[in-house]
């Protein structure tokens, strides 16, 4: 029965796993082309309240990510929306909601 359980837990958990991988994957590569710390990435598209940093590094943040990406490709981000980087990767992320 405890065999039984524990394969079952760990079938529920598997895609939690997964889906919960691919975000950062998404997050790693945003701040790749930005030239921002994957933490300031987070800071923009996160809760706002969770970083230490955030009165003095959000707006260079998000203005730097704005810059990069352009408006409309930011504004889909933070929409939740999958957009095309220029080097034709596709990334999407979970936004927090504000």
């Amino acid at each position: 029965m405890k065999r039984l359980l524990s394969i079952a837990l760990l079938l529920a958990a598997a895609p939690l796993t997964v889906s919960a991988g691919a975000p950062r994957t998404d997050i790693d590569d945003l701040a790749q082309v930005t030239g921002l710390s994957p933490r300031m990435v987070q800071m923009v598209v996160g809760a706002p309240t969770a970083y230490a940093e955030y009165l003095t590094q959000y707006d260079f943040a998000r203005h730097r990510m704005q810059q990069v990406l352009g408006s409309q490709r930011f504004e889909d981000l933070l929409a939740g929306h999958a957009i095309r980087l220029d080097d034709g990767r596709m990334v999407a992320i979970e936004v927090a909601q504000r």
